[in-house]
């Protein structure tokens, strides 16, 4: 009898390890999951630190925003962050400098180049884009025309951009919505560059 209770106790025992280390490995997997989709969306955002000025740079790598047979475009940004500033003005505000580059078969007609959004369906005008020819730079295989065009998001845009779940675009006859990776992307960039710029003021005197 006693060694029935004994066997019993040790079984009971076993299986509460076993239990407790299925549990531990669960969250240890779901921990590794974040981690992993955290990865799979910051590894587009760069953050980079001048270890002389303290100039922090903030990339978004090129995103394919649109890609059709005969039209591809992507977009990336970059924004420079702690530079100096001579008034409360300037280090109030913040210039993301957005560079897109479109490659087509035939020429694309970018009308008077105002580049116009939509995030969740509030306007935002960004007015003309500055649009240069590259008539002898590298394009995909039979793609004839290529062109990139610049334009700088403020604090106000990259506000909206920090809270968006839906990003439409618009320049000359172009126009298109982001897929959901990318307004993820985009929202995640702002946020960084938001979160960067205040942590910039802080440092100076």
């Amino acid at each position: 009898m006693r060694s029935v209770l004994v066997f019993g106790l040790l079984f009971c025992i076993i299986s509460s390890i076993t239990i407790a280390a299925g549990r531990e490995h669960g969250r240890e997997d779901k921990g590794a999951a974040q981690v992993a989709d955290a990865k799979s969306t910051n590894d587009q955002i760069e953050v980079k630190t001048d270890r002389f000025s303290n100039v922090v740079t903030v990339v978004l790598k090129p995103q394919v925003i649109l890609d059709k047979p005969d039209h591809q475009l992507t977009m990336g940004i970059e924004a420079k962050l702690g530079e100096k500033k001579f008034s409360d003005w300037e280090r109030e505000e913040i210039k993301a400098i957005a560079n897109f580059e479109s490659q087509a078969k035939e020429p694309i007609d970018y009308g008077d180049a105002d580049l116009h959004f939509l995030i969740d369906g509030k306007p935002l005008n960004q007015g003309k884009a500055d649009i240069n020819p590259h008539p002898y730079g590298d394009r995909k295989p039979g793609f004839k025309s290529k062109k990139t065009f610049v334009t700088i998001f403020n604090r106000r845009a990259l506000e909206q951009f920090s809270v968006a779940s839906s990003i439409e675009m618009r320049i000359g006859i172009v126009e298109l919505k982001f897929s959901k990776p990318i307004t993820a992307n985009l929202r995640e960039y702002a946020s960084q560059v938001l979160a960067q710029h205040k942590i910039a003021k802080e440092k100076k005197p």
